[in-house]
């Protein structure tokens, strides 16, 4: 509205002449110079839903004020003064067709447009102003003319020149970090209602060097049938899936751990920047989001449950590691170790009423450094899973999450060269390192929380957020 009352200020109204009969004077003619509007005020307001087609957006009771110079001339007489003009009851209806254009971005354009103009009021100054009601009636059917059809040109000049720009610099999509993208761009034009207007987007990961077809489908998602609020957000848990399977795909879910590794994060931990520590690539990006987040913390997670905790006196070393797998000390005395990990498949999210959760399924191989070689001996391999909970929140306009174990982390022995060992004194040593070091570590990051993705100008309050399993979906609602 504000740029629209800009434009409207700004049409040029042109000098305005005549002639009028005025008793025994006979014909005197007139000329209006220098009309300037000095204001446009847009007053009410009102916005309107066209089921299938598009929005109308109704202006009421708007008024204008124009100044100017007249002159009357008659024969060798000229008289000349200044004028205030008012025009009340103005109103504008637009009519706008929404659309989507090939690369998937919104469009709008004006369909139809409509103003009419109420009464005008006309203040004079000068000697014998009084002449001007005789072509009062003329002056107003004229201006009211022009500023029907003036106003209306400038409403499809506005959508040219400003709507229709703002709406192509919304970028289709994001890139996350080196390796992945996410694919935001329509996937339908905006859906008008009588509830409401819906806006379908894709939603979907990609890997920037190679962009493959998602192995699964998007699940349907239907918006919630309450209209109490004026926006209701929807995120499909096709989304974080995706990500999860782009990041799997590029490897960045597998990963090799050694002593030195630990050491570092030792140290690192032990100062008061351990908050900071947890800091993936993806979340270095200038726009970090709720959905930046999850997917980051899907591909991450891996790597954090399967560290040694602070203060625990367990390290990758047999050493260390032969009070809970005694033929390791024996097998291999004095001998550092190795471990890589890796999952079964991309790990996804899970939506329930109320809940999100995640439930990694990683296999962990375990290798020996011989001393003064490059050679490594396999030793044995497991598979590891747990299940976790999160619990999202909303404060502020930013989105908040904590988490929880769902479950114990559970060991399985699926392969050993070293003959059987009990997996469930390392269950204990992984479960005391998750309990006391992952999981604050990560809540104190998700208690940061990340900004909602909103346009420029856009605030929400009342914000509530809702978790559902019918529709599949992540939803928030709130007001502008």
């Amino acid at each position: 509205m504000a740029t629209l009352k800009k434009e409207l200020s700004t049409i040029n109204l042109p000098d305005l002449s005549g002639s009028f009969q005025v008793g025994w004077m006979g014909s005197v003619s007139y000329e209006l110079e220098s009309l300037r509007i000095l204001n446009f005020q847009l007053q009410n307001s009102n916005l309107n839903l066209r089921p299938g087609q598009g929005v109308t957006a109704s202006l009421s009771n708007n008024y204008v004020s124009i100044t100017g110079n007249w002159k009357v001339k008659k024969a060798f007489i000229t008289l000349r003064g200044t004028f205030d003009l008012s025009v009340d009851d103005v109103s504008i209806s637009i009519s706008l067709n929404l659309g989507k254009d090939p690369s998937g971005r919104p469009t709008a354009s004006v369909d139809h447009c409509n103003s009419s103009v109420g009464h005008v009021s006309v203040h004079t100054s000068g000697r014998l102003s009084w002449l001007l009601n005789f072509f009062h009636e003329r002056i107003e059917n004229k201006l009211k003319n022009i500023l029907k059809q003036e106003i209306c040109e400038i409403v499809r000049q506005s959508t040219t020149s400003h709507l229709e720009p703002y709406l192509q610099t919304l970028p289709v999509t994001l890139m996350i970090d080196t390796v992945a993208g996410i694919d935001y761009s329509l996937v339908g034009a905006p859906w008008v209602t009588s509830e409401g207007l819906d806006t379908p987007f894709k939603g979907e990961f990609f890997r920037q060097s190679q962009r493959s077809p998602v192995p699964f489908d998007a699940p349907p998602i239907r918006l919630s049938q309450e209209h109490d609020r004026m926006t209701y957000f929807a995120v499909s848990q096709y989304v974080f899936n995706t990500a999860s399977q782009v990041y799997h795909q590029a490897g960045y879910m597998n990963f090799t751990l050694r002593n030195e590794h630990i050491q570092n994060l030792t140290e690192l931990a032990g100062n008061h920047s351990a908050k900071g520590w947890w800091k993936p690539t993806c979340l270095t990006s200038k726009a970090p989001t709720f959905i930046t987040m999850m997917s980051c913390f899907s591909s991450s997670f891996l790597l954090h449950v399967l560290q040694t905790p602070l203060e625990f006196p367990i390290q990758l070393h047999t050493k260390s590691l032969g009070a809970v797998i005694p033929q390791l000390a024996r097998l291999y005395p004095n001998t550092e170790l190795e471990l890589e990990i890796s999952p079964e498949s991309a790990p996804f999210l899970k939506f329930s009423p109320g809940n999100v959760t995640l439930i990694p399924v990683m296999n962990i191989q375990a290798f020996a450094l011989l001393p003064n070689s490059s050679d490594r001996k396999p030793l044995f391999q497991l598979r590891a899973r747990t299940n976790i909970s999160a619990i999202i929140s909303v404060s502020s306009g930013r989105v908040l999450g904590s988490l929880t174990p769902g479950s114990k982390l559970e060991l399985e022995l699926k392969h050993s060269n070293i003959n059987f060992f009990n997996v469930q004194l390392l269950e204990t040593v992984f479960n005391y390192y998750a309990t006391y070091l992952i999981y604050p570590t990560l809540n104190a990051k998700l208690e940061e929380g990340f900004p909602l993705p909103l346009p420029r100008d856009t605030y929400l309050n009342s914000l509530e957020l809702q978790i559902h399993k019918v529709s599949d979906k992540w939803g928030l609602d709130g007001d502008l």
